[in-house]
């Protein structure tokens, strides 16, 4: 799967509110949230710490690395958003869970 230019937005649940987050293509989901002024937990940026991990409930992402999940992380739904491109429209995370 490859990202494509038609992702505008994703949703992301933070601090318990569903925020629409616009979205630029090729740009990771945690620099999206950070030019909105949202503050999800993160720390490296790298994919290496797993501070940023998040719970994908739907839509495809693709992690440029990753790390630290293991395969039991991702069968969960775990990304990492310092490394997860938006490949569709339907892309919703809960940095809460």
């Amino acid at each position: 799967m490859t990202a494509t230019d038609e992702v505008t937005s994703f949703l992301a649940i933070l601090d318990g509110v569903e925020h629409l987050v616009a979205y630029q293509a090729g740009e990771v989901l945690l620099d999206c949230m950070l030019a909105e002024g949202l503050d999800p937990a993160f720390q490296c940026m790298d994919g290496h710490c797993g501070s940023c991990m998040v719970v994908r409930i739907s839509g495809d992402v693709e992690m440029r690395k990753n790390n630290v999940l293991s395969q039991r992380d991702l069968d969960a739904g775990y990304v990492l958003l310092c490394q997860s491109i938006a490949l569709n429209g339907e892309v919703l995370v809960d940095c809460d869970a």
